[in-house]
């Protein structure tokens, strides 16, 4: 449930070299920005507001609240491909067993299936793909102290490009798998709760840049 686009250029991350190191394999080059969003006017993302879930613009943020029912999406409306995605994300509840994050080549039919990169309150991280009513884990969740835990900010960036997945947080790289399931979609922001918690993230300066691999 959602939409927007624009444009820039420049470089990220570092090379193959690197993954010996813990660092990504693949060296990644940015092109045009697609969408740069602030989320100062509250038109500009799609609302729902059902039942014990809310997906709002909310005081120059994107809002998403809801309990433990499974997962929770808001998409926009702008196909993509090969991307960085790139958004802060602020958790406001105090129940840290949970899953929010960032949403890549969402299906178009807004089904759920689509990547997906995911932080936790008590500092976990995963890529997961979701097909049908199944989230599937890509890469097991995995604690890693770049995560700030709790009511804290962390910025998200996923990179889609090709089969190549890569997740940083607070610039520090975190995984990356390769995967051919999805090959375009929506972007979004995604979140639910565990354990009979609940979740209340704001996602905010989102960035949206098409990428290349540049070996």
């Amino acid at each position: 449930m959602f939409r927007k686009m624009s444009a820039w250029v420049i470089w990220i991350v570092l090379v193959g070299l690197l993954a010996a190191c813990g660092g990504p394999s693949q060296e990644v080059t940015l092109g045009d920005e697609l969408l740069s969003e602030s989320f100062d006017e509250e038109a500009a993302w799609e609302t729902y507001l059902d039942d014990g879930i809310a997906l709002q613009v909310d005081d120059g943020a994107y809002r998403v609240q809801t309990g433990d029912d499974g997962y929770i999406w808001g998409l926009n409306e702008a196909l993509h491909d090969d991307v960085v995605i790139e958004v802060t994300a602020n958790q406001l509840s105090a129940h840290e067993n949970n899953a929010y994050g960032v949403m890549c080549r969402s299906d178009t039919s807004n089904n759920g299936d689509g990547y997906y990169f995911l932080i936790s309150g008590d500092g976990y991280y995963t890529i997961s793909k979701g097909e049908g009513e199944d989230v599937t884990q890509l890469v097991e969740w995995t604690a890693n102290s770049a995560i700030n835990t709790g009511q804290e900010s962390n910025t998200i960036r996923a990179v889609c490009i090709g089969n190549y997945l890569a997740m940083f947080v607070n610039d520090k790289f975190l995984a990356e798998i390769e995967d051919s399931a999805y090959s375009s979609g929506y972007a979004g922001f995604a979140a639910t709760a565990f354990e009979g918690g609940d979740a209340d993230i704001t996602f905010d300066n989102l960035t949206i840049t098409a990428a290349s691999i540049s070996n």
